[in-house]
């Protein structure tokens, strides 16, 4: 089995290098969409066969690289990781998919894309510190290229921004690791990049502290958390869909995933330390990046600032620090990677049929587009938390986690789920069902255009059936991250 999580993150890349060769454009996108399926199916056999009751880490791998510096090839998945590891290949295919019919430099595109998936893996599965922050940042330029490559009008501006953004976050993550590395240098006599031997070391408070910080703010800029979030809507709007996805189905996971690998077992004192400020920081992106989606007009930037407040959900259960809670916040994290691509595959069919984002030129679409109207309204229910599918099963365990110790904040962080059902029924309402004021010009325009054609409708529907099965079979998917939830409050 470890040889399989091998192959799953380095056959992307092993493909972008194979399919920058091809000089026939349907060759590269089928090489590819048959790379991702294979990395796709790998995954779900990690994920089939994963032993949640376990305490280590499974499928694991560990080689010397650079013997002289303690670094390790080492990677590994628990019960988290394996789950955004499944969901990560999964969106990739279904980008891939979707992408068929790109024209302008497929065979970069496809490249790139295929690069960033083996940068993605590799944050999800590393457990040797320098290999982590290597697949980290390695994703940074791929996706660069991408927004400014082929995003839209602002595009150089977005992805400036997005670079600034993460790359400054970065040097705060990286200046934290360099600290611990000397730190257990100083301690043990060696050195060692290896995250199970940090993880056994006992911090001083102070330092903690330091590192909390230093590592919170590298996890805060890519969730994003306020109020170091202001990149994120920029680079939705000019990202492409197939960017649009990718970014908020996966990379905004890796914030997320760093507090919950690194900070919370880490440095657990300081986690406790900073509940209070992590709470009011995770209300706020909440309440105030739901106030500003309901405010509106542009449909892409209104799902940009939705995930600003579904991942406040998810900081807020990570620091709860209750069983149900973690498991709400993990769970969320697959949730929401899977909603936030499909809204996000809404918005970039909407833009292709009608060249626009802006509600005021859409408008009566559900009429003349049943089968995009269903699918659209399904993603949105999902994504509001829906009993029935995952963002209902990820939302109820954070908050009933949450209330269990902090019943104001539970409280609080339950008005943002109300707003998110209002400011999806207000998007939907004014793309797909106001009609009455239609001039004739964009009738006829609605009348001669074409629904979801395949490969969109292969993309939906892969989406949402993963979102589906985890909303009528939570037990399956909550056991198989409760472990790390444990494990991971057995250090408190």
């Amino acid at each position: 089995m470890a040889s399989i999580l091998n192959i799953a993150i380095f056959l992307p890349l092993v493909g972008a290098f194979i399919v920058s060769l091809f000089r026939n454009e349907w060759l590269t996108k089928v090489v590819s969409i048959a790379i991702s399926g294979v990395v796709f199916a790998l995954s779900v056999i990690l994920l089939v066969n994963f032993n949640p009751n376990t305490h280590h880490f499974l499928y694991r791998t560990t080689v010397p690289w650079i013997s002289s510096l303690g670094i390790n090839y080492d990677v590994g998945l628990d019960g988290l990781g394996v789950s955004l590891f499944t969901l990560t290949a999964l969106i990739f295919f279904t980008v891939f998919i979707w992408a068929i019919k790109v024209k302008e430099k497929p065979t970069l595109f496809y490249a790139l894309f295929l690069i960033l998936e083996t940068t993605c893996l590799g944050t999800f599965s590393a457990l040797d510190l320098f290999l982590f922050y290597l697949f980290w940042e390695g994703m940074l330029v791929p996706m660069y290229f991408i927004i400014g490559f082929w995003g839209h009008d602002r595009k150089i501006y977005a992805a400036n921004k997005f670079f600034i953004y993460t790359f400054f976050g970065s040097l705060f993550l990286l200046l934290g690791l360099a600290t611990m590395i000397v730190y257990g240098y100083f301690i043990s006599g060696h050195i060692s990049f290896e995250y199970d031997f940090h993880r056994h070391i006992a911090y001083p408070i102070w330092l903690q502290i330091i590192l909390f910080v230093l590592f919170g703010i590298g996890f805060a800029v890519k969730v994003p958390m306020w109020p170091v979030h202001t990149w994120l809507p920029d680079a939705h709007v000019e990202a492409p869909t197939a960017g649009s996805v990718v970014l908020a189905g996966v990379l905004l996971k890796m914030g997320t995933f760093g507090f919950v690998r690194y900070s919370l077992p880490l440095f657990p004192q300081a986690s406790k330390i900073f509940i209070p400020v992590m709470f009011v920081l995770s209300i706020i992106a909440i309440i105030y990046a739901a106030m500003m989606a309901i405010s509106q007009t542009n449909i892409k930037k209104l799902i940009a600032y939705s995930s600003i407040s579904h991942m406040g959900m998810v900081t807020l259960g990570t620091f709860a620090l209750s069983v149900s809670a973690i498991n709400g916040a993990s769970y969320m994290m697959i949730a929401h990677g899977l909603s936030s691509a499909a809204l996000f595959y809404a918005a970039g069919f909407i833009y292709d049929r009608f060249h626009s984002y802006e509600m005021s030129d859409l408008g009566g679409i559900a009429k003349y587009l049943p089968n995009f109207a269903i699918l659209f309204m399904i993603s949105g229910l999902a994504s509001i938390g829906l009993p029935g599918f995952s963002g209902f099963v990820s939302e109820f365990l954070i908050l009933l986690g949450t209330f269990k110790y902090f019943p104001m904040w539970a409280i609080v962080a339950g008005v943002g789920m109300v707003l998110g059902a209002a400011y999806f029924l207000y998007m939907y309402k004014n793309v797909m069902l106001e009609s009455a004021s239609l001039p004739e010009s964009k009738i006829q325009k609605l009348q001669h255009t074409m629904d979801l054609e395949l490969h969109h409708i292969i993309s939906f529907v892969l989406i949402l059936f993963g979102a589906f099965i985890m909303g009528i079979m939570p037990y399956n998917f909550v056991n198989i991250v409760s472990q790390t939830s444990k494990l991971i409050l057995g250090r408190f």
